[in-house]
């Protein structure tokens, strides 16, 4: 039970909609309990004059929760969105500190005044309202209180942490079991790449003088061959040669297509040497455009198709038209490939998928890897 639980929690492609919103609601329901246990010893007192109507023992434990999750998400988005960037955490983190004070604040006034309770066990209520709030953010006092609630905000990230490693762990798996079978798919399918060069490099010597057009074609379908069989055995490459191996391609597309195709791309002319990604991860989608898009009819189609850059992020944005009457096609699963690859080595992209009558279009937004050793250009 307990296996098949963290198997969906892990699982990118099922950990989402109700089983997202049921896993949250189960942390938060854990934040009220943590909270609820911590004031037990003080409902338990025996002092006669703390036995107050539940309304006023809910005010604190209802701030005390709101303040843990405030907690929790701000430091969740923080550390994820920009724990690689360190100057933009620290300032988060600054920020985060404020609106802790400014919710734990205002929460202790509404705690005293509308429930009734005169100060809690830790003396908050009466700190926070003998000092207006610019005084009291600044005062060291503030932060000693502020201890307990940032304290307890541990407990639920410690279980982000366990689930994320755990996680990171299956993922890892995986991606050494994926590529176990794309070597063992790779051998069987091989045959002498020599063999090939050699007759690629044939062809381009006998149509180089006769046919200029045939010899261009050969030479980039070569250069595709060798990128495809020498320069993409690493989980990650060069970004500047997936992008050249995409513009070969769209190259040859638009031969073999002749004046049926317009189409329109626009990628950046030049990249940083640094930046890498997972070899023939955007290619799936371009050649679902041109399948899909462009098939062997006198129709007119387009595809467009525009790659930026920005701050380490790639903005990949893709569409094309479909034709009046399409042929039946089997297939479906390179971009079901290419989805479970996404999820696995990039678990923080954004793919969309638009399926319209007459066109079809995706954009993905993923962050990039930099190779290590190499100097931002």
């Amino acid at each position: 039970m307990l296996t098949s639980q963290l198997a969906l929690l892990t699982d990118e492609t099922r950990y989402r909609g109700w089983t997202r919103i049921g896993f949250h609601g189960v942390l938060l329901l854990g934040v009220f309990l943590l909270i609820f246990s911590t004031y037990i010893p003080w409902f338990l007192y025996p002092n006669p004059s703390l036995h107050y109507p539940v309304k006023t023992y809910a005010g604190p434990i209802l701030r005390d929760s709101l303040s843990v999750i405030v907690q929790y998400y701000s430091l969740v988005y923080l550390f994820t969105h920009y724990g690689r960037r360190p100057l933009v955490l620290l300032l988060g983190l600054a920020l985060y500190y404020v609106v802790l004070f400014t919710v734990y604040y205002y929460s202790s006034y509404i705690v005293k005044h509308y429930f009734g309770l005169t100060d809690d066990y830790s003396g908050s209520i009466n700190h926070f309202e003998r000092l207006p709030y610019g005084r009291a953010l600044f005062n060291l006092g503030t932060f000693f209180h502020l201890l307990f609630i940032i304290e307890r905000a541990f407990y639920p990230l410690a279980v982000k942490l366990v689930l994320e490693v755990y996680r990171r762990q299956v993922r890892h798996g995986q991606l050494q079991q994926q590529y176990t079978r794309l070597e063992l798919d790779f051998l069987k399918s091989q045959i002498n790449p020599h063999f090939l060069f050699n007759v690629l490099n044939s062809i381009y010597a006998l149509t180089e003088e006769e046919s200029p057009q045939a010899a261009r074609i050969t030479l980039q379908l070569s250069g595709m061959m060798r990128y495809a069989l020498y320069e993409t055995a690493d989980s990650l490459v060069p970004l500047s040669k997936e992008l050249s191996f995409i513009r070969n391609y769209m190259n040859l597309e638009q031969l073999r297509t002749a004046k049926r195709l317009a189409l329109a791309s626009e990628l950046p002319e030049s990249v940083d040497e640094s930046l890498q990604i997972a070899p023939f991860l955007l290619i799936t989608f371009l050649e679902n455009a041109f399948k899909h898009g462009v098939q062997n009819n006198a129709q007119k189609s387009w595809v467009k198709l525009s790659l930026v850059i920005i701050d380490d992020v790639l903005n990949l944005s893709l569409s094309n038209s479909k034709p009046v009457n399409p042929y039946p096609m089997l297939g479906g699963l390179g971009l079901s490939n290419v989805k479970k690859r996404l999820s696995l080595q990039y678990p923080d992209h954004r793919l969309r998928i638009l399926d319209e009558e007459t066109t079809y279009s995706i954009t993905l937004q993923l962050t990039l890897s930099r190779k290590e050793g190499l100097v931002r250009q």
